[in-house]
């Protein structure tokens, strides 16, 4: 049987086109899967099953991952559940991912307030800090140190550079000594700001879940004295581990060790970076 050229273009191009579809359809599933499963979660949400509606949205992250809107969705629905502590610890990993996101803040602060907590939006600067791009950083730190040594060339050769530059020599060394004089302190500062952000990037939070209250011990030992305790939602600042006690350190400044169980960690498994004790 003979096919004319128009015939067997168009047959090509169909197979293609099956083909590509047949690649396409596995993730297209999922898509539709992943948006029926959220659809699931805001619809319970809507009907007031708050319980359920915190179940798929946590279902939904494990199978997607951490995102700012399915951590802050989360937290709404165990804030209408009653659930203080997981209504926190949601609201402050939201806050993590998306730390400029005034909803995020506003339901966090309310909550703390429900719960008897004082506030803690962060400042200005730990927005900043928790907001910028090290890729960008850098390459900004990297320009402006060589823009500082082609400073520092050009005014050691500024006669030799005129002819060739056709830059007049006094307009060339004021250029170059511009460049310095902004130049040094700028980096000084990006290498400053650098630093404080390691460290406080790199602490380790987490939010009590223990229902009510955490018992703050002296000692990581179950027959060592009571200390105080923490109430449920506060988030303290992780210090050291020692088997299934934490080191902590709580807003007020005060030290001691709870138990493990009665802690979640803001960036999940951020614990098992502590050294043991």
């Amino acid at each position: 049987m003979y096919f004319f050229p128009n015939r067997l273009r168009f047959l090509s191009h169909t197979f293609r086109l099956f083909a590509f579809s047949l690649f396409l359809f596995p993730f297209l599933l999922h898509a539709d899967s992943s948006d029926s499963e959220l659809d699931a979660a805001n619809r319970a949400y809507t009907y007031g099953s708050y319980d359920e509606s915190a179940k798929l949205f946590q279902q939904i992250i494990t199978m997607r991952g951490y995102s700012a809107p399915l951590c802050f969705d989360m937290a709404n629905a165990e804030a209408h559940a009653g659930h203080t502590g997981a209504a926190l610890l949601n609201y402050e990993r939201a806050r993590y991912l998306a730390p400029a996101d005034r909803d995020i803040d506003h339901n966090l602060q309310l909550a703390r307030k429900q719960a008897g907590l004082e506030p803690n939006s962060y400042r200005w600067w730990q927005i900043a800090l928790l907001s910028i791009n090290w890729t960008v950083w850098l390459e900004i730190m990297a320009a402006c140190l060589l823009l500082i040594f082609l400073a520092m060339i050009g005014t050691a050769y500024a006669p030799a550079l005129t002819p060739a530059s056709k830059i007049p020599l006094r307009l060339l060394k004021n250029i170059c000594r511009a460049i310095l004089f902004a130049g040094i302190p700028v980096c000084l500062l990006m290498g400053y700001v650098e630093v404080s952000t390691v460290g406080f990037n790199n602490r380790i939070e987490g939010v009590i879940v223990a229902p009510k209250e955490a018992t703050l011990r002296l000692s990581p030992f179950d027959s060592a004295d009571s200390i105080g305790t923490i109430p449920e939602g506060e988030l303290v600042t992780v210090e050291q581990r020692h088997n299934n006690y934490l080191r902590i350190e709580a807003r007020d400044h005060h030290f001691g060790w709870i138990q493990q169980k009665d802690l979640e960690p803001v960036i999940p498994g951020s614990f098992d970076s502590k050294p043991v004790n």
